[in-house]
């Protein structure tokens, strides 16, 4: 793929991971788990990687969901997908 030698554009493609992507990560987090209590019992939240880099992004949220999100999350490797359900019976 041809990438243009600009400042700007090496700071996006690395911006899942270093000095600039935590804080934009952090953001999307408190979005998700907002979504999380907001979704009706029965139904689900899905996200794919579909970024520029959606290798980079799926091993970025990858590690955080294993590490630091429930574990009722399912994470499909061959997807690049997250996928959340809100069962309607307490578990």
């Amino acid at each position: 793929m041809n990438q243009r030698k600009k400042r700007s554009v090496s700071r996006l493609n690395s911006s899942l991971t270093g000095r600039f992507g935590p804080r934009t990560q952090a953001v999307a987090i408190r979005q998700v788990r907002e979504w999380m209590t907001a979704i009706p019992e029965g139904d689900s939240i899905c996200m794919r990687c579909e970024s520029a880099l959606p290798d980079k992004q799926f091993q970025v949220w990858k590690k955080w969901f294993t590490k630091h999100e429930d574990n009722r999350w399912e994470i499909s490797d061959e997807h690049k997908s997250f996928f959340f359900y809100r069962s309607r019976y307490v578990e």
